[in-house]
């Protein structure tokens, strides 16, 4: 009785992590830090890999990135050139780092999960000092431009940690424009949706290709994502955005200390 019923909440848990992944995402970002775990909670016991858990979580969440390109068309428009080249080093990595995580073993993956949680926690709480520092950068050095060459390599790196994980990934690639010398932040989002839409895109399609997303839980969490995503975005204004980046930062830390406890701990 207690076994079905710990199921149960386990099952229960999912859609409501999903619904609200998809409005964490909209506001603040790390709806995965919700999402992932309550996915391999409610996989336990399936015979389902915590890598198959991984596809399935990017590619239930992914259609949130697609919703966004549209509103920032206006500020793609200073990086028409860059768009293409920027476009095709992220499906490169993208593809990169879906591929690393196919032939990823379970267990390996599990032990390296407490880590990338950790490793995109910091960076969630990162972000904020970041957006300081580009802005400041802004006014000081507005004209500063590097090459190309290095924001397209670099692009291809983060993408491969997106295509990989994904969880923390926009603010690396905000810290790759502001180092490459995109100081808008506006145009800094547009070309950070834009990239995360192909690479976490070409993740996807790799992952349904072969064959590793557990459809049963992943409409499900799509449709709720969605769903979160959209009240979010009515609402977002009444919540105060401090308080909630803290509570997701808080959140990151909370999930990656459960699962280094659950992949180092004793046994």
């Amino acid at each position: 009785m207690g076994t079905t019923f710990l199921h149960f909440l386990r099952l229960l848990w999912l859609p409501v992590a999903s619904l609200l992944a998809g409005g964490l995402n909209t506001i603040a970002g790390g709806g995965s830090f919700l999402s992932l775990p309550a996915l391999l909670q409610a996989m336990k016991g399936a015979g389902v890999g915590s890598v198959s858990a991984q596809a399935t979580n990017n590619v239930a969440l992914w259609p949130g990135q697609l919703t966004s390109v549209a509103a920032y068309r206006e500020d793609l428009r200073a990086h028409r050139r860059r768009l293409v080249p920027l476009s095709v080093a992220s499906l490169v990595g993208g593809l990169a780092g879906a591929w690393l995580l196919l032939i990823t073993p379970n267990q390996r993956f599990l032990y390296l999960l407490p880590w990338l949680l950790l490793f995109a926690a910091v960076m969630f709480v990162l972000s904020e000092p970041l957006g300081r520092w580009l802005a400041a950068r802004k006014d000081s050095s507005p004209e500063t431009l590097r090459s190309d060459f290095w924001l397209i390599v670099g692009m291809a790196v983060v993408s491969c940690y997106v295509g990989y994980f994904g969880a923390g990934g926009g603010f690396l690639v905000m810290a790759l424009l502001g180092v490459c010398g995109v100081t808008n932040i506006h145009e800094m989002n547009a070309l950070k949706v834009v990239t995360a839409a192909v690479s976490i895109g070409i993740a996807v399609a790799w992952f349904i290709y072969k064959g590793q997303v557990q459809w049963s839980y992943c409409l499900q969490m799509a449709l709720l994502a969605a769903v979160g995503g959209y009240v979010a975005a009515r609402y977002s204004k009444r919540v105060n955005q401090k308080w909630m980046r803290r509570m997701v930062a808080g959140i990151g830390f909370v999930t990656a200390g459960y699962f280094f406890w659950h992949a180092y701990g004793p046994r």
